[in-house]
């Protein structure tokens, strides 16, 4: 089966859509979200209505975590934090309904996903865990391959207990390492943090075990434009241009 794994929409319906568009003609069986579909975007709340009447399993991330964790609320950034006051106020007792029911991760077929690291945290940055101690965690848990995100950044995380490698992957195909277990980072749809603009997003092939990096052009401008209309800070909207 092949399988779209999307990360960190954050109210970016213009990226959400494009991606969606795409999706569709890449003979997807299935699509995973790993989370902060909402928050820094103008769109959270058709963001999540969208994932409510397509179907498409998703699991919390941070900014979901904040929006009913008032704890991890009060460590976010003044960015951060401003932007969630008026996420909130926008998005239906429906959608926070829909929020507290998601998950910290979902497994099936030998895959695990989850938001930042594994095997359950919404907050921990990958790329600031010591190798030594990411082989050990990803023998911590029983599938061999996790797919993340959080850090907007894309990357594949080779991993033993002896040694973990890094790369970036490409847009082309590329077959896993069976011998290593790994970790991808599929990036950001919404919220580029790489010098790379695009909406991004994986496709992973379970029965070939290859994975393809996909990376969409959309309207940032336009996106944009709605971030400032309605108050956000500045920098939401700068991140896409």
């Amino acid at each position: 089966m092949r399988i779209a794994v999307l990360s960190d929409i954050h109210g970016n319906l213009e990226a959400f859509q494009a991606v969606l568009d795409d999706i569709h003609t890449q003979d997807i069986g299935k699509i995973i979200s790993l989370g902060d579909l909402i928050d820094y975007g103008p769109d959270s709340e058709i963001i999540i209505q969208e994932h409510i009447r397509l179907n498409i399993a998703s699991i919390q991330g941070n900014h979901e975590n904040a929006l009913i964790n008032i704890g991890l609320l009060q460590s976010f950034s003044s960015i951060a934090y401003n932007s969630m006051k008026i996420t909130r106020k926008h998005l239906s007792r429906e959608s926070k309904k829909y929020i507290q029911t998601l998950p910290l991760f979902l497994s099936f077929d030998q895959m695990r996903f989850v938001h930042a690291l594994p095997p359950d945290s919404v907050t921990r940055y990958i790329d600031f865990v010591p190798p030594h101690i990411l082989g050990y965690i990803a023998e911590s848990y029983p599938e061999p391959i996790c797919f993340v995100g959080h850090t907007h950044k894309l990357g594949v995380y080779e991993c033993s207990q002896k040694k973990v490698n890094f790369f970036r992957p490409a847009e082309k195909q590329i077959i896993l390492n069976p011998a290593f277990r790994n970790i991808i980072n599929v990036g950001s749809v919404g919220q580029p943090r790489d010098r790379d603009k695009h909406a991004k997003y994986a496709i992973y092939d379970n029965t070939l075990n290859s994975l393809v990096i996909r990376l969409i052009d959309y309207d940032a401008q336009k996106t944009a434009k709605k971030i400032l209309k309605l108050g956000y800070p500045e920098k939401n909207a700068q991140r896409l241009l």
